[in-house]
Formats: C-alpha cells, structure tokens, sequence
C-alpha cells in the first residue's frame, strides 16, 4: 500500500513519504499488540469458565484477569486460526490465535465454547 502512495498519488514527495511513515507506524503498532502481544494493551491470556463462555482476559504484562465478551468481527480462519475481538470494560482488543501453537484441548474447548466446529488442525 506504500508503495502505492509512493509511486502512484499525485502530491509533493515530502507529503507522500510522511503518509507512509504514519501508516507503517500505525501498522507496526498493530501487529505487535495483535501478533506478537507485546505491550500494554496485548491480550497476554485468555480463560473462559462456566458452560456459557465467560471470557476473562489479562492485559499487558500481568495484571488482573478483566470480564470480557465476544465483539462483532471474529472470525475463524482456517482450521487452525482464530481472530477474535474482544470487548473488555470500556476497551476494545484484538488477538489472533495460532492454534498450532496453543494446547490442543484448550483450542478446541474454545472454539467449542465460541460455537465454532472444532476440528484437527
């Protein structure tokens, strides 16, 4: 998408490389709280209780475990992958779970517990 704005946008070079620089810094913001999570505001552990998925998260780097709920625009992707985002208190975050990397009982009970089918991945 830089690349684009680089190349194809007719406005000074000077404009065209500081839109870039913001959404790089917008991006790479994203996939280290998404992906990676790392920062305050990462979802660092997930648990669910009871039979109607009633989610805790922890934020950041410890903490305590805050009441959340489902947000529109999860989805699964795949067999093995789950994007979720989740609305805990007042904030709103994002966690993509790589299944491959996740206990296999503990993937499948959420997807079981999101009403998702469950399958091998």
């Amino acid at each position: 998408m830089t690349g684009m704005i680089l190349v194809a946008v007719d406005l000074p070079l000077p404009v065209r490389i500081a839109t870039c620089v913001a959404i790089a810094t917008a991006g790479i913001a994203a996939i280290r709280r998404v992906f990676l999570l790392r920062g305050p505001r990462s979802v660092r552990a997930l648990s669910w209780s009871g039979r109607v998925p009633a989610l805790e998260v922890r934020l950041g780097s410890g903490g305590q475990a805050i009441p959340a709920s489902l947000a529109r625009g999860s989805f699964r992707l795949g067999r093995s992958y789950l994007f979720l985002w989740l609305q805990a208190g007042r904030r709103s975050n994002a966690v993509f779970i790589d299944g491959n990397r996740q206990e296999i009982r503990a993937f499948r009970g959420l997807c079981r517990r999101l009403r998702w089918p469950s399958r091998e991945p």
